[in-house]
């Protein structure tokens, strides 16, 4: 199901290269008064899914995605992710691996490898039949070599991920979990007992990777106009299981405040906005629009333009780790050489193309 929804909506994005303006796609861009990353994302690429260039102005807008001030030079990629045309997309797991294994040698001495936990059911992220693991592996991964790190790496696949965070990291069997959503551990006092527990005993990375989660409603629904979190307050809100809450907790959008509901898909959350069953439905929207639009649902739901979140995955460790710091910083400063270089967008533009053919077969 999961690669299915992934497919339609990669095969969407990708088919519009051909259509899209030179002076936009593959270029800058100097935001003008009323623009928004949607009425951008329309113009470079006839659809508001804004996923795309989100990521590659990610140091920007990460704190506020509605933000964006007139004047701003913002980065437009091309229609696949690529920064500029000639990118070239090379096989960053087989690469790292040889500058791994040549670094060690060169020392002459063994060294403790670092042993990396992941685990499946989070295609195209995470998935042990794509390269290198999917776009989060190979992302942590790179960033380890990136960063400096001459020890090689292990990576485990245990798909029970509860077992990472109770288990696993506490009593020492892994140094890094990839990858995890980042909670918000700035209102501590305000937080569910996973938020405290996750807030108090782990450290984090930088964030690999940004997911943008809109806000939906039924057309005719009263919380369609909101304009403000304030304004959901009292809203039947769904959000599909697997995905974190800390944002939501974050604008006090929590239960008494308003009545969370939390199926198994994202179908059922748009569903039961016609079926007058929630208010409102928040969901990654990257998959959001093209979910909804296999579903027949285009002319009925809509997405709130002035409503967004953003969710960070990175990677994880336990804060009694004697090297976790060290480990974290290492991959932070091969994240920022990669950002900078344009190789995080090759790994991920290069990563989710892979995940689109494979789902295409």
């Amino acid at each position: 199901m999961v690669a299915r929804r992934f497919a339609l909506v990669l095969g969407q994005v990708l088919g519009l290269a051909s259509g899209v303006s030179a002076q936009e796609a593959c270029s800058t861009y100097v935001v003008q008064d009323g623009d928004t990353l949607g009425t951008i994302s329309m113009t470079a690429y006839g659809v508001l899914d804004y996923q795309t260039l989100f990521n590659a102005n990610a140091d920007l807008l990460r704190d506020d995605p509605t933000a964006l001030a007139a004047g701003t030079e913002i980065r437009i990629p091309c229609a696949d992710g690529r920064l500029t045309v000639t990118e070239v997309i090379q096989p960053i797991a087989e690469a790292v691996a040889e500058e791994v294994a040549a670094a060690e040698s060169d020392t002459g001495e063994y060294r403790q490898k670092i042993r990396i936990l992941t685990g499946g059911d989070w295609f195209p992220f995470v998935d042990e039949s794509l390269s290198g693991g999917g776009a989060m592996v190979r992302v942590a991964t790179t960033a380890l070599v990136r960063g400096g790190n001459d020890y090689a790496y292990s990576i485990g696949w245990i798909d029970d991920w509860e077992s990472h965070l109770n288990v696993l990291l506490p009593n020492g069997s892994f140094d890094l979990s990839v990858a995890w959503y980042v909670p918000d551990c700035s209102t501590l006092d305000q937080a569910s007992d996973l938020t405290r527990y996750t807030c108090l005993n782990f450290a984090f990375s930088d964030p690999l990777y940004d997911s943008v989660f809109g806000f939906f409603a039924q057309k005719d629904n009263p919380f369609a106009g909101a304009k403000t979190f304030e304004d959901l307050m009292g809203a039947r809100i769904c959000r599909p299981e697997s995905y974190s809450f800390h944002d939501l907790e974050a604008e006090g959008l929590m239960e008494p405040a308003i009545t969370l509901s939390v199926p198994e898909w994202a179908e059922d959350c748009f569903q039961g906005l016609v079926d007058g069953t929630y208010d409102v439905a928040t969901i990654e929207s990257q998959l959001s629009n093209i979910t909804i639009e296999d579903m027949g649902l285009a002319d009925q739901i809509v997405e709130n333009p002035r409503l967004s979140s953003i969710q960070s995955a990175a990677v994880m460790a336990w804060k009694d780790n004697p090297k976790a710091r060290a480990y974290l910083d290492i991959i932070n400063r091969g994240l920022a050489e990669m950002r900078q270089s344009g190789e995080w967008n090759s790994i991920v533009s290069g990563s989710l193309k892979e995940a689109f053919d494979q789902s295409a077969e």
